[in-house]
């Protein structure tokens, strides 16, 4: 995902990274984050069990957006994300004004300057 931080980075964002959706758990408990990127086919858990591992800590983790990164486009349309509660979806490949987008709509509009985290893909 070294790409994707770059855009972010770029678009003014600082990213964290997690190796593992694990890490990411971790990191969310100890540190608060404005949106969280995930792949939804990790190594250690699919981006649906992150999610509800997500919603399972304590605020203000659980309330963050999580937002959903697949290649997978055929299989999931962006409503059935959002029924799954994820706060938005980008499709690999990611492009700059996609993932503004997305940032924009997961946050309410919002443009957010620094704490992003983002679980490792797989």
């Amino acid at each position: 995902m070294l790409v994707l931080d770059q855009m972010l980075s770029m678009l003014g964002h600082t990213p964290v990274g997690a190796a593992s959706g694990f890490e990411a758990y971790a990191l969310m408990e100890t540190s608060a984050f404005d949106l969280v990127l995930t792949d939804f086919h990790m190594p250690d858990v699919t981006g649906l069990d992150f999610l509800k591992n997500v919603k399972a800590l304590r605020e203000p983790a659980r309330s963050t957006p999580v937002v959903v990164v697949t290649a997978d486009v055929m299989s999931f349309t962006n409503a059935a994300l959002r029924e799954m509660g994820f706060a938005g979806a980008l499709a690999k490949p990611i492009t700059a004004d996609a993932l503004r987008r997305v940032i924009a709509t997961a946050t309410g509009g919002q443009f957010i300057g620094d704490g992003f985290a983002k679980a490792a893909s797989g």
